[in-house]
C-alpha cells in the first residue's frame, strides 16, 4: 500500500528512533557514571587510608619522643606527646578498621600494625614507669632499646602496607581516569546525537508537544532525585549535630559560646560548664558576664573577648583564681574568635578547664619537698653538733672525775654537762623532725595508754581547761613507740593550753579509720589502708593558712619570745612520719584546733626490746683490747681517753680501709667500736661485715651521731643483714654510759 503522508511517517520514525537512542545513552551514562562514583570512592578510601596509616605512625613517633624526652629530662611536661599519641593511636586504628569492613586483606594488616603498636605502647610505659621510679636515666636504656627496635618494625610493615595502598590507588585512579574518559565521551555523543535529533524534531508540527512531555518526565525524575538527596543530606546532618552535640557536652573541660553581635551573651554551654559555675545552663544562656559575675571577674572576661575579636587569633586565658559558690577553683585555658564562610566573626568559643585539684596536688609536692629539704638540712646539723657534743661530753667527763668535789671546776664543769644534755636533747628534737631518730616500736593499745599519761595531761592544762577523752571501742592495736606517743600528746596538750589563754576544752580522741585510694590520691605522702587515729581537739584561738603551712617546720612558733622553741610540732611530724603514719590539721581562726595522728595498724605481735639500764651506779671497767673506728680525731681522741680511764687497751683507725687493713695484718683486739657513717665510701656496717667475715664471732657496738642508718637497726629499714642487728650507742654519750655498753657487749 502507497504511504499517503510520508511526512508523517517519517516523523515518527525519527521519534522513535531518537527515543531509543536517547534511552541507550542515558542507560550507557547512567551505569557509566555509577561506575565513575564507584571508583572515585574507592580511590577517595585509599587516599584516606594512606593519610590514616601516616597518621598512626606519627602517633606512635609522638609516644616515643615523649619517652625519649621524659627519660633524658625527668620533667613530666614531656610526656605531653607521649599521653596524646597513645590516645590518637588508638582513635587512628579505629578509623582505619572502619575504613575496611570489605577488604579482609587490610583487615588483617590494620591488625598486625595494632599488635605491632601496642607493643610499642607498652615498652613506653615501661619505660616511664622506670623512669619514674629512677634518679637516673640509665635504667632505661635496654627498654628504650627495644622500643626503637619495635617502632622499626611498625615503620617496615606501614611502609608494606602503604605500598601495598599506593599501588591500588594509582590502580584505581587510573580506572577512574579511563572511566571519566568512556563517560565523558558516552555524555558527548549521546548528547550531540540527541541534539541532532531533537533540532530536526523541533522543526516540525508537533516538537512543541514532545518537548513538553520530556520537559514534565525530567523534572519529575529531577524532583524525586533532588527529594531523596535532600532527605539524606538532612539525615546525615542530623547525626553529625547530634554527635558534635554528645562530644562538646560530655568533655572534662567547659566549653561555651558566646554571640560577638549581642553583646557576647553566652549561646553555649556544656555541662563541664555547669558544675564548674555552679549554675544551671538556663540560668547563663542569653546573659553577659555582667549580669552573671562579680564586677571584678566579668571586667576581665570582657577584657579578654575583645583581644580575642581585636587579634583576630586565638587567646590564652592565663591561670587565674575564681570564686564561685562560696569556693576559690584555679583556671586556666583558651579563646578563639569562631568566622562564618564570608570570614566574619560572629562568635568566640572558650575552653577552660578546672585545674583546682591539680593545683592542690602541686602545692602539697612543694610542701612535701620543702619540708624534706628542711629535714635533710637538720639531720646534717644534727650529726655535726652530736659529734661536738660527744667530745664536750666525753672530756668533761674526765675532767669531773679529777676535779675535788665541791671545787669551782667541779661546779663549772657540771654546768658543762648541763648544757651538754640540753643541747643533746635539743639534737634529739630534730632528729624526731628529719625523721633519723632511733625509734623502739611496740604493739600498743592507745586505749590502755591514755590513762597513763591524762593525769599528766591534766596537771599541765590546769584547772580552766576540761579534758575529755573518747576512746573508740574495738580499737586496733597500732605499731608504735609508746614513748613517742606520750611525747606527742604533751606537746600537742601544750599547744592546745597556750591557744586557750581563758580556758576552754581539750578533747583526746581515739578510732579506728580506712584512708581509701581515693585520700591517698589527694594526700601525695599518703599510703591507702588501716590506721588507727589518734585526734586531739581544742576550743582555743584557732590557726590561719599561713600559719598552718609552716606549722611543722622547725623553730616556727607564733608564741611570744622565750615561751616557746618551735620543736613540739615539728618531733611530732617527723616521728609519725618515720613511723610510716600520716598527720592533719584542721583549724579556723577563733573556731579551734584539731589535729589528727593516723598511726599504722599493727598486723602483728612484735616483741618488745628489752628496757634499757639505768644510768646510776660508777661505770664497770674491763681490761680487755678496744678497736676504735671514729673518722673524726676530736672525738676519737676522747673516746680512747675514756676507755683507757675504764682500764680498756685500745687500738684506733680513722676509717674503715685503715681498719680493715690492721686487722688483715693481725691486729689483736675483743671488741669493735665503730662510728656508723664515716668518709671513704665505707660504713661501720661495711667494716663490722668485713672483719666479721676474717674473724667469725666478731663483736661489735656500733655508734653514731647521726642515726638515719641505726633507723635500719630495728625500725623497718634494714636489710636484714646480721651485722646491722648489733647494739648502737647514740652520741652524746657519758663514760658510764660508754662502760655498760662496751661491758654488756663483751659478756653477752
Amino acid at each position: 500500500m502507497p504511504i499517503k503522508n510520508p511526512s508523517l511517517v517519517q516523523q515518527k520514525l525519527v521519534f522513535w528512533a531518537s527515543l531509543l537512542l536517547l534511552i541507550t545513552v542515558s542507560a550507557v551514562s547512567f551505569a557509566s557514571t555509577n561506575r565513575l562514583i564507584a571508583l572515585s570512592a574507592r580511590a577517595e578510601q585509599s587516599q584516606r587510608i594512606l593519610t590514616e596509616l601516616n597518621r598512626y605512625l606519627s602517633d606512635l613517633q609522638n609516644v616515643e619522643t615523649g619517652t625519649r624526652g621524659y627519660v633524658i629530662t625527668g620533667n613530666r611536661p614531656y610526656l605531653e606527646p607521649y599521653y596524646s599519641g597513645r590516645e590518637e593511636a588508638h582513635r587512628t586504628l579505629a578509623r582505619l578498621r572502619s575504613l575496611a569492613p570489605d577488604d579482609p586483606a587490610l583487615g588483617r594488616r590494620v591488625d598486625a600494625l595494632e599488635e605491632l603498636g601496642r607493643r610499642r605502647i607498652a615498652v613506653a610505659d615501661q619505660v616511664v614507669d622506670e623512669r619514674s621510679r629512677s634518679p637516673a636515666p640509665v635504667a632505661q636504656v635496654p627498654a628504650m632499646d627495644e622500643g626503637k627496635a619495635a617502632m622499626d618494625r611498625l615503620r617496615a610493615e606501614v611502609d608494606a602496607v602503604v605500598a601495598v595502598e599506593q599501588a591500588d590507588h594509582a590502580r584505581r585512579k587510573r580506572a577512574v581516569e579511563r572511566q571519566a574518559i568512556v563517560t565523558n565521551t558516552a555524555l558527548a555523543a549521546g548528547v550531540g546525537l540527541s541534539l541532532l535529533a531533537l533540532a530536526w524534531l523541533f522543526a516540525v508540527r508537533n516538537r512543541e508537544a514532545a518537548r513538553r512531555r520530556r520537559a514534565e518526565s525530567e523534572l519529575k525524575s529531577l524532583n524525586a532525585g533532588l527529594e531523596d538527596r535532600v532527605a539524606q543530606r538532612t539525615a546525615e546532618l542530623e547525626r553529625s549535630r547530634s554527635l558534635l552535640d554528645a562530644v562538646i557536652e560530655n568533655m572534662p573541660d567547659t566549653v561555651f559560646l558566646k554571640d560577638i553581635r549581642d553583646h557576647f551573651r553566652y549561646v553555649l554551654i556544656n555541662g563541664a560548664g555547669e558544675r564548674l559555675l555552679g549554675r544551671h545552663r538556663a540560668e547563663l544562656l542569653g546573659h553577659e558576664d555582667h549580669e552573671l559575675f562579680p564586677r571584678e571577674l566579668a571586667d576581665r572576661c570582657h577584657e579578654e573577648d575583645e583581644a580575642v575579636v581585636a587579634s583576630g587569633r586565638e587567646q590564652p586565658v592565663p591561670e587565674q583564681s575564681m570564686a564561685v559558690g562560696g569556693e576559690t577553683k584555679v583556671i586556666e585555658g583558651r579563646k578563639l574568635p569562631i568566622s562564618d564562610v564570608d570570614g566574619s566573626q560572629h562568635y568566640v568559643l572558650g575552653i577552660v578547664r578546672d585545674i583546682t585539684e591539680q593545683k592542690a596536688l602541686e602545692n602539697q609536692l612543694r610542701q612535701i619537698q620543702r619540708m624534706d629539704a628542711l629535714g635533710r638540712l637538720t639531720g646534717g646539723i644534727a650529726h655535726d653538733f652530736n659529734n661536738i657534743l660527744a667530745i664536750i661530753v666525753g672530756n668533761a667527763d674526765l675532767l669531773r672525775e679529777q676535779a675535788s668535789e665541791g671545787s669551782e671546776v667541779a661546779e663549772m664543769t657540771d654546768e658543762v654537762l648541763g648544757a651538754a644534755s640540753h643541747g643533746a636533747e635539743l639534737v634529739r628534737r630534730l632528729l624526731a623532725f628529719a625523721r633519723k631518730q632511733h625509734l623502739d616500736p611496740v604493739v600498743l593499745d592507745l586505749n590502755e595508754r591514755l590513762p597513763a599519761i591524762t593525769g599528766l595531761l591534766r596537771r599541765t592544762l590546769g584547772e580552766t581547761i576540761c579534758l575529755e577523752v573518747h576512746a573508740a571501742t574495738g580499737l586496733w592495736p597500732a605499731l608504735i613507740d609508746p614513748t613517742q606517743v606520750d611525747d606527742a600528746l604533751v606537746n600537742l596538750a601544750i599547744n592546745a593550753r597556750d591557744a586557750m589563754p581563758q580556758g576552754g576544752s581539750l578533747t583526746i580522741e581515739t578510732a579506728n579509720v580506712v584512708l581509701d585510694e581515693d585520700y591517698a590520691a589527694h594526700h601525695m605522702e599518703v599510703s591507702p589502708g588501716e590506721y588507727v587515729m589518734l585526734a586531739v581537739s581544742d576550743s582555743g584561738t584557732g590557726m590561719s593558712p599561713d600559719v598552718i603551712a609552716r606549722v611543722f617546720e622547725p623553730f616556727f612558733t607564733t608564741k611570744p619570745e622565750g615561751k616557746g622553741t618551735g620543736l613540739g610540732l615539728s618531733q611530732v611530724y617527723g616521728w609519725v612520719k618515720q613511723s610510716g603514719g600520716h598527720i592533719k590539721v584542721y583549724s579556723e581562726v577563733g573556731h579551734g584546733t584539731t589535729i589528727k595522728l593516723y598511726l599504722p595498724r599493727a598486723d602483728a605481735v612484735a616483741e618488745s626490746l628489752p628496757a634499757a639500764s639505768g644510768n646510776s651506779g660508777a661505770a664497770p671497767r674491763g681490761s680487755e683490747t678496744i678497736f676504735v673506728v671514729e673518722d673524726n680525731p676530736n672525738v676519737r681522741s676522747a673516746v680512747l681517753r675514756q676507755l683507757k680511764d675504764l682500764g680498756y687497751a685500745t687500738i684506733e683507725a680513722s676509717d674503715g680501709a685503715d681498719a680493715v687493713a690492721l686487722a688483715r695484718a693481725g691486729a689483736e683486739f675483743d671488741l669493735l667500736l665503730t662510728d656508723v657513717i664515716m668518709p671513704g665510701g665505707m660504713t661501720g656496717y661495711d667494716v663490722a661485715e668485713q672483719l666479721g667475715a676474717l674473724r667469725p664471732g666478731l663483736k661489735v657496738l656500733f655508734t653514731s651521731g647521726y642515726t638515719e642508718m641505726a633507723a635500719g637497726n630495728g625500725n623497718g629499714n634494714g636489710n636484714g643483714n646480721a651485722a646491722r642487728a648489733g647494739p648502737l650507742l647514740s652520741k652524746p654519750y657519758r663514760k658510764q654510759d660508754l662502760g655498760r655498753a662496751v661491758r654488756a657487749v663483751l659478756d653477752a
